[in-house]
């Protein structure tokens, strides 16, 4: 992505996986109006409203903060995940899908993608959006419609990236485009820790890993019912 920024001769970049298929005619009209507004971070078709401080993606919130228009087929399966509760055609964001980012050149110059940190498949998308937040607002349209040949991956290699996201970038989390009390926020935070903390223990990742988002959960209430049984848990572990 960054080799063929350097190489594009115009202001707006598109990075795109290799499976989609645009169902949406004269789109770059569509992204070249959105981004010509100077605020404007990363534009996409999916991504989460909020970012929790957890080792999470773009829906590591829960649905409810979940923002996509995205046809997906695989396995000779189609079906149209759509969900847009203010019924509004661009919504601002949190981090997004990977799948298809857009943006002007010089939001790309000023925070590229992390080539060291985030060499592989997982968690580069996330991670661009992330600091890109800091100084811009970051988007999801529904006035363009892309099928993706794809429903993504997330095996033991995504949630090992996971967690070093959040290692990485914890100084920014969390953070979102939701109005939300410090309560509410907490109670997300933890909620997504707990859910990874699971997901990693039954998935059989290292106990080093696990024991290090059980720690994380425990931070947040020691006492907490959910957090007594991932213990229970991780004490049984081979």
């Amino acid at each position: 992505y960054n080799v063929g920024a350097l190489q594009a001769q115009y202001g707006l970049l598109c990075f795109m996986h290799e499976d989609i298929r645009f169902h949406t005619p004269n789109w770059g009209k569509i992204v070249a109006d959105i981004l010509v507004n100077p605020t404007a971070g990363v534009l996409g078709v999916a991504g989460g409203t909020h970012q929790p401080k957890a080792p999470a993606g773009w829906g590591g919130a829960g649905w409810p903060f979940n923002r996509i228009n995205v046809v997906h087929t695989s396995n000779n399966k189609t079906d149209h995940a759509h969900f847009n509760p203010e019924g509004k055609t661009l919504i601002k964001a949190a981090t997004l899908d990977g799948l298809w980012l857009c943006c002007r050149k010089s939001v790309w110059e000023e925070f590229k993608f992390d080539p060291v940190a985030f060499p592989g498949f997982h968690f580069y998308d996330i991670d661009f959006c992330t600091r890109v937040f800091t100084k811009y607002t970051n988007y999801v349209t529904f006035d363009i419609l892309i099928e993706h040949f794809s429903h993504g991956t997330f095996d033991k290699v995504w949630m090992q990236n996971a967690v070093l996201f959040f290692k990485q970038r914890k100084k920014y989390l969390p953070f979102g485009a939701t109005f939300m009390t410090k309560t509410e926020r907490d109670f997300l935070d933890l909620k997504a820790m707990q859910a990874f903390t699971l997901r990693i223990i039954e998935n059989e990742l290292p106990k080093k890993e696990v024991l290090f988002c059980l720690i994380e959960c425990l931070k947040h209430n020691p006492l907490n019912r959910d957090n007594l049984y991932l213990l229970k848990r991780y004490l049984t572990m081979k």
